[in-house]
């Protein structure tokens, strides 16, 4: 008898089944709307805090609110220019600027948040060119 119950199969019924909840009360639900935006607030600030202007001779970034630092980047010096253009920000005509330059301050520059980052592009790399020429600089190509 002992063979004949241990051959039978056991039968088996789900009491339940599920997941928790990812924010199970009102204290995660306001400290994670909170943190959001309290981040919302840091990026906001930053981006306020972001002034660039690109003059005929150089590259002017102006961080800060209270405290400032500015960098200056000789337009001659810059040797490169990437656009970075992320799905959601290319939506709404925004991208990111990556400046490359022999400065040793500033090696590599990135400017977020800008509209129409092709178009600025663009203008410095024109910039880049006629203080170059202006300056008596031979662009050396590799082969």
């Amino acid at each position: 008898m002992a063979n004949a119950s241990a051959a039978a199969p056991i039968s088996e019924n789900t009491i339940y089944q599920g997941r928790p909840a990812a924010l199970d009360s009102l204290w995660r639900w306001f400290w994670s709307v909170v943190t959001l935006s309290l981040l919302a607030w840091v990026w906001w600030f930053k981006a306020i805090g972001l002034h660039l202007k690109v003059t005929d001779q150089r590259l002017i970034v102006r961080r800060g609110i209270l405290s400032r630092t500015t960098e200056y980047i000789e337009l001659y010096r810059v040797n490169d220019l990437q656009v970075e253009e992320p799905l959601f920000e290319r939506m709404f005509g925004y991208g990111r600027l990556l400046v490359s330059s022999t400065d040793r301050s500033a090696g590599m520059l990135v400017l977020r948040g800008f509209k129409q980052p092709t178009e600025l592009a663009d203008r410095i790399r024109a910039g880049v060119e006629q203080a170059r020429r202006r300056r008596g600089i031979a662009t050396i190509v590799e082969a």
